[in-house]
């Protein structure tokens, strides 16, 4: 069986000890990626991406642009540019070589950001003061390719190896409730309502909400709550974004109504859970 504390724990110390933002795109590895704390992974963990999330249409663009990703990746690794003016590395999963998924480490100004940020400021609506200050807080210097494709590599690997010992078991039957689990978990961070979901699995809202609260025991909201959390709690052990953007990344649109769902699940403030984390990291090193 393949080891999921073992590719996260490395993904882990790729972010925390190596400084690169990692984020997995799933492609053909929902199987794998959906059901998994590596879940968790496939945000976009900077203040600008953030940012951009907040407006639908950008967000949607920037989702639909995967799947030339995944088509570009039959060349191999690259070095790119996405549609907000965001320079990443990406790496593709490869499995009997089909591109299952790939890797992107993000998080980069490119050299003529300009124009790209007076492009999507005119086309979604952005002041352009907020933008270019969100722009600012990515990072300048790109880390030589060499060096990442040697700490990435392993990480591919992992993934591959992890979609080849699984893959006899990707097409057994699901329930309904397994079926709106898994939607659940890849869309948990995205602004999804229960018309949403009603309209994916063309049932009434009563038939969903009654066929969840049965198999699982809460209602819908509860189970998203729950996922966003733990993303949440993640990000405030492992990031240095502030309260305020770890709430809008993980799909909450305010960030006073996250603490206290925060609050309620854990009995810790976001900060205060962040706190205790350092402090105790700082007493074991002593």
């Amino acid at each position: 069986m393949y080891d999921i504390t073992a590719i996260k724990n490395y993904i882990l110390y790729l972010k925390k000890e190596c400084g690169l933002l990692i984020s997995l795109h799933i492609g053909g590895m929902d199987h794998i990626i959906i059901p998994s704390e590596l879940i968790s992974f496939n945000i976009h963990e900077n203040s600008y991406c953030i940012y951009i999330k907040n407006c639908e249409q950008a967000q949607n663009h920037c989702i639909a642009k995967q799947a030339a990703i995944i088509e570009k990746c039959a060349q191999g690794s690259f070095c790119g540019i996405c549609h907000a003016g965001v320079k990443e590395y990406v790496y593709p999963i490869i499995n009997r070589e089909q591109t299952i998924g790939f890797i992107s480490v993000s998080g980069y100004q490119c050299e003529n950001h300009h124009e790209y940020l007076y492009a999507i400021a005119t086309k979604y609506g952005f002041p352009e003061a907020e933008l270019f200050a969100a722009y600012g807080a990515l990072r300048k210097e790109i880390p030589n390719k060499q060096w990442v494709d040697t700490l990435i590599q392993p990480l591919c690997d992992m993934l591959s190896l992890a979609y080849l010992k699984t893959e006899n078991n990707e097409n057994q039957e699901q329930s309904f409730c397994d079926q709106m689990v898994r939607y659940l978990k890849k869309n948990h961070n995205q602004n999804i309502s229960s018309t949403d979901i009603c309209r994916h699995f063309n049932c009434s809202r009563s038939h969903i909400s009654h066929k969840f609260n049965e198999k699982m025991g809460i209602s819908i909201k509860q189970y998203i709550n729950q996922l966003r959390i733990e993303d949440a709690k993640n990000m405030l052990l492992y990031s240095e974004l502030t309260v305020t953007e770890i709430a809008f990344s993980v799909g909450f649109s305010d960030s006073n109504y996250f603490t206290g769902i925060f609050k309620k699940q854990t009995g810790f403030t976001p900060s205060a859970f962040r706190k205790n984390f350092i402090q105790n990291q700082n007493a074991k090193h002593r």
